[in-house]
């Protein structure tokens, strides 16, 4: 197999996981917002309503962080499949003219690009838990 062919699968595989990484972040933003109206509408009961409101928006938040970001990632990805190894030059151009990548990280092979943008599914797996034990810990205690 050739290195465009390898670096165009690598692609594709990613941005499915980037693309799952995306719907686990929606599914838990909506429980976010299930824990934080359930922590609020309990508030008054105690500081454990709060502080189980706050760490549900809290991590809220970082999930829409994280969502923004997969999107973004997504979305290059999808293009770097149609597209040949050599185009990377370019794309790293792009990136460090925005800002959104330090020049001492152009160059990568696809492979590192790969696996550091699936690292974000493993992430909004994490956030997802985190959501699920506040919801369960609301559910419980209630």
């Amino acid at each position: 197999m050739r290195e465009d062919d390898t670096a165009r699968w690598l692609a594709h595989a990613t941005a499915g996981a980037l693309r799952a990484a995306a719907r686990l972040n929606i599914a838990a933003l909506v429980l976010a917002l299930l824990n934080v109206t359930l922590a609020g509408i309990m508030a008054s009961a105690g500081v454990f309503w709060q502080v189980a409101g706050g760490m549900a928006a809290l991590v809220a938040a970082v999930q829409l962080w994280l969502l923004v970001r997969v999107e973004i990632d997504r979305t290059l990805f999808k293009a770097l499949a149609s597209t040949h190894a050599a185009e990377l030059a370019d794309l790293d151009a792009a990136l460090t003219t925005l800002g959104w990548m330090p020049v001492a990280r152009a160059g990568r092979p696809m492979a590192d690009r790969a696996r550091g943008a699936t690292r974000f599914l493993k992430i909004a797996a994490a956030l997802m838990a985190v959501q699920w034990l506040i919801a369960i810990a609301i559910l419980l205690l209630r």
